[in-house]
């Protein structure tokens, strides 16, 4: 299905679902209208349905407002519902702050993804450091265990040409 197929799908999708709430609100039921648009237009959809709400969009509340199953849209569309969810909210904002309004929970969602970020890359980091320091430290070990016969030898070699002095008891003679 072209863009523009999908686009006129979601249109008369929208038509229909109106004209059914509009003559019957009982009947309306949204997924029945939403069953012929593309999985992805529809995460599309609801990305942007999210970011103007202000709620946080995660891939279960795409999932979610787009009435598809989590799995195997994951399955089958995790490339775009991944560019979906982290580039419509930004789109989204952009386009509200033209409009002089910016949804604050959205924005606070995405700090917290980028602290996550941050967070996951200095574990990272601070992983590398350990295992670097671990390799540093097993190193000074071993050399220490490889090179004390050579300190000892050179200790014993030390002390057998130190001499030991005895005190005298008497004290010296004086001549004089």
């Amino acid at each position: 299905m072209s863009d523009v197929d999908s686009l006129e799908t979601l249109h008369l999708a929208a038509a229909a679902y109106a004209a059914t709430v509009r003559h019957d609100a009982d009947s309306a039921a949204l997924s029945e209208h939403l069953g012929n648009i593309p999985v992805p237009t529809r995460l599309l959809l609801a990305a942007a349905i999210l970011a103007a709400a202000d709620k946080p969009v995660s891939i279960v509340s795409l999932c979610q407002v787009a009435g598809v199953s989590r799995g195997s849209t994951y399955n089958h569309h995790k490339e775009a519902m991944t560019s979906i969810r982290e580039n419509i909210p930004v789109l989204v904002r952009a386009q509200l702050a033209a409009l002089g309004e910016t949804p604050r929970a959205a924005e606070l969602f995405d700090q917290v993804r980028e602290r996550d970020e941050t967070i996951r890359e200095l574990r990272a980091d601070l992983k590398n450091a350990r295992r670097e320091r671990n390799t540093a430290l097993a190193y000074a070990r071993d050399l220490h265990e490889r090179l004390r016969p050579e300190f000892d030898a050179i200790a014993r070699e030390k002390q057998e040409k130190v001499r030991h002095l005895r005190p005298i008891r008497d004290g010296i003679e004086h001549d004089g």
